[in-house]
């Protein structure tokens, strides 16, 4: 009931859309509850008593009437449909904003496919059951009313006898009910499952093809189609067992009606144009019971899928800024972790983190992987939240920042970079949209990504595709350091950010990014020594833990993890000098 109260707050701003369809409806089945009445009395009157100048009107009325029920269907079903629409529009639309308040968490433990499903299939069902379902219970609970009123008035005898199979048919559709709900359940879960394998391959489509694994992948794709295909049959199982039962309890209602009226009438209790218009009747009496199977399956199959969907809206975020947010009167990049703890769920990750960069400064980030490296500067945007300890940019705890401000100073290159299906400008003027191109091409010189972009067919107009599949790695890098730079940022995060390029490429990068970093602070990530070495700070986090700092020089005299790294490198790279001689 809690859903259903749910669905009903959707339809609150539609009201006139959905009186106005109920009144409508209202017009069509007393219209449709009128139309054996006036046959009883075209027995009665035309055919039994011969008074045939009231056929003309008489037939007159039911096609007025019939052509009044067909104009007020019509507008109902508009109304109704833009009611749905509208709807839906509204829960799509404040679905899509609150997914995208939801921090990384959220994402990492729901899967894109799933979500996808969601919603897709999942509002297209609640919009089924606002577009058709709620005027089909509304019309078959009030025809079935009328029903038996009409009928009551006409002959009770009968009506009591239709009714003897009703309660019947009531713990029938109740059993009916409890059974099919779970199936629907488990049925949108697998969609849900199929979908997110399914964009999980597309999205993986080149590495699928790249180690031949298609038929393992169609093998598990079928496996998890097969698994739906059956969840169906079993519904289609259950409902082809409970309807054809339903049926029969429906239409036995019809002979033992007519055997009471037959009765009824040999004795002289009942005219039989009275009797003519009682016929007319059972089947409305009847019919709504027989559409219970259809109500029961519209009505359950909406709740299901709202209540995945009201799910995700009550999935608040754990991240949320304060009443009180604060922004520094000027942005600076002076970034101060102070006793820092952080874990994914109970995996502590890194411990007790003390570190300063000011405005200006460049802290380079080193360590293996799995060390804490990008996770640390996820913390500067306030992606996740830290467990103890403190984190200030400019004097003020991100926990206390306004959120949107904040990282709107940061300018992130990640470590798996993306593109949008879009132009190459597009994806660099991504943080600010309004961006002319002069500036979008003084990003890319930096970048050094005017090399590739001048020999692309269109320039900057070039589309990159889906993620930005139709670049090199090494081009999406350099895309994705203009767009950071486009921005400027207080605060420009690389984070492996030239990994994809050759040594070359990157000292030319770094020598334009010389300029660019001198008024802001930065934090690089890297594994290279080439990329680090000239910071002014130099961080090696060792299982979460910093394990040493210093600038090159200093680290290079201590001899350390650091220092084992610089040699590693070195030793390596006059064995690859030596092979190639």
């Amino acid at each position: 009931m809690d859903t259903i109260k749910r669905i009903w707050g959707l339809m609150k701003p539609y009201k006139p859309h959905l009186f106005g369809g109920l009144a409508l409806q209202t017009i069509v089945i007393i219209g449709t509850l009128v139309k054996p009445y006036i046959t009883k009395f075209i027995v009665d009157d035309v055919i039994t008593n011969g008074l045939y100048d009231k056929l003309l009107p008489f037939c007159g009325l039911i096609i007025g009437i019939t052509l009044l029920i067909g104009i007020c269907n019509f507008s109902r079903s508009v109304l109704y449909e833009r009611m749905s629409q509208s709807a839906m529009w509204d829960l799509r639309t404040g679905l899509y904003a609150h997914l995208q308040e939801m921090p990384y968490e959220f994402y990492d433990k729901h899967r894109v496919g799933e979500i996808m499903s969601r919603m897709t299939g999942d509002i297209d069902g609640v919009r089924h059951l606002i577009a058709f379902g709620l005027i089909h219970v509304y019309e078959q609970g009030l025809r079935f009313v009328g029903a038996f009123i009409f009928m009551m008035t006409m002959s009770w005898q009968i009506t009591l006898l239709v009714l003897i199979l009703t309660p019947v048919i009531a713990i029938m559709a109740w059993v009916f009910n409890k059974k099919v709900r779970p199936l629907f359940r488990e049925v949108r879960e697998q969609n849900a499952v199929l979908n997110t394998i399914t964009q999980e391959n597309l999205a993986g489509m080149h590495v699928v093809k790249a180690f031949a694994q298609e038929p393992h992948e169609e093998e598990k794709f079928n496996k998890e189609n097969q698994k739906l295909a059956d969840m169906h049959l079993k519904v289609s199982w259950l409902w082809s067992s409970f309807v054809p039962f339903m049926d029969f309890l429906g239409a036995l209602c019809t002979p033992i009606a007519l055997l009471g009226g037959l009765l009824l009438t040999i004795s002289g209790n009942l005219e039989i144009g009275t009797m003519v218009g009682v016929t007319g009747y059972i089947w409305m009496l009847v019919d709504p019971m027989r559409q219970l199977p259809n109500i029961i399956n519209t009505v359950t199959n909406a709740v299901t899928s709202a209540e995945k969907l009201f799910y995700y809206v009550d999935f608040g975020a754990s991240i949320k800024e304060p009443e009180n947010a604060k922004t520094p009167a000027e942005f600076k990049g002076h970034v101060v972790f102070d006793h820092v703890n952080f874990s994914y769920g109970h995996h502590l990750v890194l411990k007790d983190i003390c570190l300063e960069a000011k405005p200006g400064e460049t802290v380079a980030i080193m360590g293996a992987t799995g060390s804490g490296k990008s996770t640390l500067v996820t913390l500067l945007g306030r992606f996740y939240d830290i467990q103890s300890g403190s984190l200030k940019i400019d004097g003020i705890d991100v926990r206390n920042h306004a959120l949107k401000p904040l990282r709107r100073q940061i300018g992130y290159v990640m470590q798996e970079t993306f593109l949008f299906s879009d132009t190459i400008a597009d994806n660099i003027r991504y943080g600010d949209p309004n961006a002319d191109m002069e500036r979008v091409k003084r990003s890319a010189r930096v970048a050094q990504a005017t090399e590739f972009i001048d020999h692309m067919p269109q320039g900057y107009e070039t589309v990159v595709g889906e993620r930005g599949l139709g670049l090199s790695g090494g081009q999406k890098q350099r895309t994705a350091i203009a767009r950071a730079v486009m921005v400027d940022p207080s605060i420009l995060i690389l984070d492996d950010s030239t990994s994809a390029v050759d040594m070359e490429t990157e000292y030319q990068i770094q020598q334009e990014l010389k300029e660019v970093l001198k008024d802001r602070t930065t934090f690089i990530i890297a594994h290279r020594i080439s990329s680090v070495k000239n910071a002014d700070q130099i961080i090696v986090l060792d299982n979460g833990e910093i394990a040493e700092r210093g600038n090159h020089k200093s680290l290079m005299e201590k001899g350390g993890i650091y220092y084992q790294m610089v040699m590693d490198q070195m030793s390596s790279a006059v064995k690859v000098e030596k092979e190639v001689q």
